[in-house]
């Protein structure tokens, strides 16, 4: 029997499988290359333009480079693949339809050429079905580090890890929180742009240490740090579809995690701190006392997030 091919839509070349799960961008790493591990079924090629062959078109996260270009190929091949009753699924991993961004008018454009939409959290799902009227699914993000142990903390190093664009959260969580974490050390993994743009607007005088984002430097610094910090803004619109990517990462690296409550966090407050909670200053004065929250998570939740198990869940969307 001849497998289906999938074809993914994604700014940029992929030259192979391991590009597509080192990039840099969950959307394309812990998405694209999870739905990916269906080889059993399905044939996979990701990058700007869709092979003939195609029987499955995603479309993935557009990005803002090169956009206006970008915009016209995608849509053109969109709309070619309804016509020739190709399956579309776009994964809507960010709300640009309850914004105005530069990737609105093209989200709002491929509406009527989609059969099936995917996000990453219950509460995006919600949203995007105000917009379109057909089947949506929630697929997790998967997570790419394994469960490391808990260690008793003594070392006052703190770790923050995401996007650049995340960069302003922990700014404004620094300036609030300063005298808590002055005798600190703050490890931070992100892009490049992100350590330009921290290193720019950090006013206060705490220690930190930036480097660029690889799965290996991330497990290598959690593996030296006391406690991750995941600040964010639960009344932005772009928040509130996020999904739980960094806050299940954090529990798995075994830290005691302080997060701000998003709406995909909320069902798993039992297993982190809430940044606007009172007790944010009693964990980081002593980490150890929610040792249990941790130890629960990652008997209970993290396995959740396997990439397995997610790829099953693509799996069925595909089918």
């Amino acid at each position: 029997m001849t497998k289906q091919h999938i074809h993914w839509l994604l700014p940029g070349k992929y030259n192979d499988l391991k590009s597509v799960k080192d990039n840099f961008l969950a959307s394309i790493r812990l998405r694209a290359y999870v739905s990916s591990l269906n080889t059993k079924f399905f044939t996979f090629s990701f990058g700007e333009d869709m092979p003939l062959s195609t029987n499955i078109l995603v479309v993935g996260k557009i990005g803002n480079f090169n956009l206006e270009k970008r915009s016209l190929n995608w849509l053109n091949q969109i709309k070619m693949a309804k016509y020739s009753n190709t399956k579309v699924i776009v994964d809507y991993t960010d709300n640009h339809l309850m914004i105005n961004s530069p990737m609105t008018n093209f989200y709002r454009a491929i509406l009527p050429f989609i059969t099936v939409a995917v996000t990453p959290s219950e509460k995006m799902s919600s949203t995007f079905s105000n917009f379109w009227k057909g089947t949506v699914h929630t697929i997790y993000d998967s997570i790419d580090v394994d469960i490391l142990e808990w260690k008793n903390f003594k070392s006052r190093k703190l770790l923050w890890f995401g996007h650049g664009t995340n960069i302003p959260y922990l700014l404004n969580f620094l300036n609030k929180n300063y005298s808590l974490i002055e005798n600190y050390t703050l490890h931070i993994i992100t892009n490049q742009n992100g350590i330009d743009y921290f290193n720019n607007r950090n006013k206060t005088t705490v220690q930190s240490k930036a480097k660029l984002w690889s799965t290996n430097v991330l497990i290598n610094e959690a593996k030296l740090c006391d406690i991750c910090i995941i600040p964010s803004d639960k009344d932005n619109v772009q928040k509130q579809g996020a999904g739980h990517n960094r806050l299940i990462t954090s529990l798995a690296l075994g830290l005691p995690t302080i997060a701000t409550m998003l709406p995909s966090y909320a069902k798993f407050k039992d297993y982190f701190i809430d940044i606007d909670s009172k007790e944010v200053s009693d964990v980081i004065k002593n980490p150890n006392i929610i040792k249990n929250k941790v130890v629960s998570a990652q008997k209970n939740v993290v396995p959740l997030f396997n990439k397995f198990n997610l790829s099953r869940e693509w799996l069925k969307v595909f089918n």
